[in-house]
């Protein structure tokens, strides 16, 4: 069953996608002013399974087993999560879609752009929050975001973010009975 859309009441599964210094963790932190869910940082997540994270497909492993087993929790609790994660290709949405289907929750994805330029100036600076990378992680990764293989929200954060913010919103709000 595909649970992209608007089709049923209930709890949402709101996955992220971008590369870093897109503000995939500022869109959850500014949607979380709005709206509870359980915020599900891969960031914070490696961070606490590694002081220093190598990144490996190990250590990747370990992390989204996490990610997944977290998010799992809050919708069988009855409660909304967000994925913050780069979620990149369609292997690495494929278990959070699986999820989506396993507990009845309406998936809605979201997707991050901006131009290298404005992601060289973020990731120059200080950061708030567990994120390490930077130029280096983001040319690593920048050949790697596929399209979403359902409908997406895609938001280029060099605007407002608000409009994103009230789509999202109005997704989850306007679910039939």
């Amino acid at each position: 069953m595909d649970n992209s859309n608007s089709e049923r009441r209930g709890v949402a599964l709101i996955l992220l996608s971008g590369l870093p210094g897109t503000g995939k963790t500022t869109f959850a932190r500014a949607l979380g002013g709005r709206m509870e869910f359980a915020h599900v940082e891969s960031d914070a997540i490696r961070r606490g399974l590694a002081v220093e994270p190598t990144y490996s497909p190990r250590e990747s492993g370990l992390v989204f087993d996490r990610v997944e087993a977290e998010a799992r929790r809050a919708l069988t609790e009855g409660r909304h999560a967000l994925i913050d994660a780069t979620n990149l290709t369609n292997r690495d949405r494929r278990r959070f879609v699986r999820l989506a289907n396993e507990t009845d929750a309406q998936l809605i994805g979201v997707r991050f752009t901006a131009p290298e330029a404005v992601v060289r100036e973020r990731l120059a600076g200080p950061r708030d929050g567990h994120s390490q990378a930077d130029m280096r992680v983001y040319r690593k990764m920048q050949s790697r975001p596929q399209p979403f293989p359902f409908p997406a929200i895609v938001v280029d954060t060099r605007w407002g973010l608000e409009p994103a913010i009230a789509l999202v919103l109005r997704l989850i709000n306007d679910q039939p009975s």
